[in-house]
Formats: C-alpha cells, structure tokens, sequence
C-alpha cells in the first residue's frame, strides 16, 4: 500500500473504533422510539408589561417598583415570569406569579429588589400554562 493512502486508512480505522466504542457506552431501556411534532398554540399574540418606578431618597435614584401585565382573556389564572434585564440582556431581577383568573392581569413587585430603573433595558415576560 502506497504511504500516501496509509494514513487516512488509520485515521479511519481509529476514528471508526473510538466512534464504536462511545455508541458502546449508551445504553437503551426502551424497545419503543416514538417522534412526531404538533402545532403549539399560545394564550396570547403579545402580552404587555411596562414598569412603574418609585424614588429612592437614599440612593437619590429611581427604582422598579412594580411591571404590571396585561394579556388577553385566554390566558388568564396562567402562570407569569418577568425578568427585567439590563443593555447586555443579563437578568437585573426576576418574580413570577400567576395572572388573575378574571382580568389576566398581574402586578410582580420589584420594590424589594432594588433594580434601578436606570439599569433597566428590556422586560421579558413569559405566560405558562
């Protein structure tokens, strides 16, 4: 055999037997292998939330005190998650709660917290249910 097909006749050879023997580390307890995909539907096309600030006479700053929710009617008595994040989208603070089962709506507290407003660039909110 020529040295230039040698090598990747090795390389195959090895790449084959460590490939072999990482499937030989799983095992399998079912016989049964299932797939498919369906449509998920949501509560809600948007869900609104906005912030509301309190002032801080101690670091003379605006803090969050609260984002109310709002959302439509298929969504109420859903579970929510806010997440308010700063310009790098890194989590200030985060409450959950659930909506109310006859307005949809929540009020998450942020007052103990201490996110300042400042710091604030986005609001993620997640309805679940």
């Amino acid at each position: 055999m020529n040295k230039r097909h040698f090598v990747p006749v090795i390389a195959g050879v090895v790449v084959f037997g460590a490939v072999t023997a990482f499937a030989a580390g799983f095992s399998v307890s079912s016989t049964t292998v299932v797939s498919g995909s369906t449509t998920v539907t949501g509560c809600n096309a948007t869900a609104a939330v906005s912030y509301n600030t309190i002032w801080d006479t101690t670091l003379k700053a605006y803090k969050v005190s609260t984002a109310p929710v709002t959302t439509a009617a298929a969504c109420h008595g859903m579970g929510y998650k806010v997440t308010l994040q700063n310009a790098s989208n890194v989590s200030l603070g985060e409450v959950t709660g659930t909506l109310d089962a006859v307005t949809g709506a929540g009020s998450p507290d942020f007052s103990s917290l201490g996110v300042l407003a400042s710091n604030v660039s986005a609001i993620a909110v997640t309805v679940t249910g």
